[in-house]
């Protein structure tokens, strides 16, 4: 299977080095490039997708390598956005994003399930991953942020800890315009990718 992961990442890096970059770059508003490479943050940290190779590199990290789902959502902004695209301010669950409620199921065992697990009891560890990371804060649940998964996609993580009759409880929501900016299995990943970046950077800032 990760073989096969690879195997599509790769023909993704191949297709991006023919695509119109300027073109793209300007329909997204991205004024962050050059003739070498394009500079976007991803998860708030500063990522560097270079136009003759389409490798994907994080700056001042020589040993980083993407992960499957981080690649693809890196691509997939550039392959899918529509020409005009803008958020709506509308928070949804994934169940009404457009083509994706049919991955709710998944999403619910695979991501939402495991990230409240994850920090059941730890109300404050969540709190100090997100200002760790430059997240902003919002007024809901017990702790919950506004994250920008990129500059033109921010996500909702809600956080709710358990207590004697109720377990832990994470919701992620979505702009309703989403999908203007990306395609709809990308919603799943970067809600996964969300996951991931809280529960890798959660041990970090303890020990800190």
């Amino acid at each position: 299977m990760e073989d096969n992961y690879a195997k599509v990442a790769e023909k993704w890096r191949q297709d991006f080095v023919t695509w119109d970059h300027e073109a793209i770059c300007k329909k997204l508003g991205i004024g962050t490039y050059d003739a070498g490479a394009i500079r976007m943050d991803y998860f708030g940290i500063p990522h560097r997708i270079d136009r003759r190779t389409g490798k994907i590199s994080c700056p001042g990290r020589q040993d980083y390598e993407p992960v499957f789902d981080e690649a693809m959502a890196i691509y997939n902004l550039f392959y899918y956005a529509k020409e005009g695209a803008k958020n709506s301010g509308d928070w949804i669950h994934l169940r009404n994003v457009r083509g994706a409620g049919v991955f709710e199921a998944a999403f619910e065992r695979q991501v939402l399930i495991p990230f409240a697990k994850h920090f059941s009891g730890k109300t404050d560890e969540f709190k100090a991953v997100g200002e760790k990371m430059g997240f902003f804060p919002l007024p809901y649940g017990d702790a919950s942020f506004q994250i920008p998964a990129f500059f033109c996609i921010p996500l909702r993580v809600i956080f709710w800890d358990g207590d004697e009759e109720f377990p832990a409880k994470v919701n992620i929501l979505f702009d309703r315009n989403i999908t203007d900016f990306t395609h709809p299995e990308s919603v799943v990943m970067l809600g996964m990718e969300c996951m991931r970046y809280f529960v890798e950077e959660s041990p970090y800032v303890i020990k800190r």
